[in-house]
């Protein structure tokens, strides 16, 4: 659907990733976890749409969570918008969804702002109260030591057994999978990161025995 989002606030999550918090002015607007929406803007006099991944639950609509990347003009002017202003979106859109609960564990993989739809999936599954065991790698190649939502995942750990977070700082994410206690041919796995990124993680998850046909990819454009 078409609607209008008016800007409830921009939170600095590192010194170039902000949470921005949106209010869609559309009671019945639904999405399942994953899912994006398409911000419309204005750029030298043309209009573009880019697309951005909710992270929030769907269980907050009508309000949104996008966490956003300052990398280009896009970004930036998503960034620079403060509390009251609104944009046009569209949405949802998006295929790496969850659509019911999943029965098996679960494995994601994240770097920078490809944290987004992976903490709509994990905040989701913890509403909902989800009890298979759930593994979060997280890294962030632009400030390697600064994670966006960082202290809410350790929160989150303390709270809900069933979700381990590895904070992959000192070690690649490649290398922090290496020490997880997984038998990852029986785990789904979702991997979201920038650029190629996503390819090269994939391919370090099948060398540790994950299963080709259990296992998606979603790379994030900048600009």
């Amino acid at each position: 659907m078409d609607c209008l989002a008016t800007v409830l606030s921009s939170t600095a999550l590192t010194p170039t990733i902000h949470a921005i918090r949106l209010r869609l002015d559309a009671p019945g607007f639904q999405f399942l976890p994953g899912q994006s929406i398409w911000p419309k803007f204005q750029h030298e006099g043309k209009a573009f749409t880019k697309i951005y991944s909710m992270s929030s639950s769907p269980t907050c609509s009508p309000e949104v969570e996008l966490c956003v990347s300052r990398v280009g003009w896009s970004s930036a002017h998503m960034q620079d918008l403060r509390p009251g202003d609104t944009i046009p979106v569209r949405g949802p859109y998006g295929m790496m969804t969850l659509e019911t609960l999943p029965a098996a564990p679960r494995l994601y993989v994240a770097e920078g702002s490809g944290i987004g739809p992976v903490k709509s999936h994990i905040d989701w599954l913890y509403d909902c109260r989800f009890d298979q065991p759930v593994y979060l790698v997280q890294a962030n190649p632009e400030t390697p030591e600064q994670l966006p939502y960082r202290d809410e995942w350790r929160s989150l750990q303390s709270r809900w057994p069933q979700f381990h977070y590895v904070e992959a700082i000192a070690l690649s994410p490649e290398q922090a999978l290496l020490q997880l206690p997984l038998a990852l041919a029986e785990i789904d796995v979702d991997i979201c990161a920038v650029g190629d990124r996503p390819n090269q993680l994939c391919d370090a998850v099948l060398a540790l025995g994950a299963k080709s046909h259990r296992i998606r990819t979603e790379a994030f454009v900048a600009f």
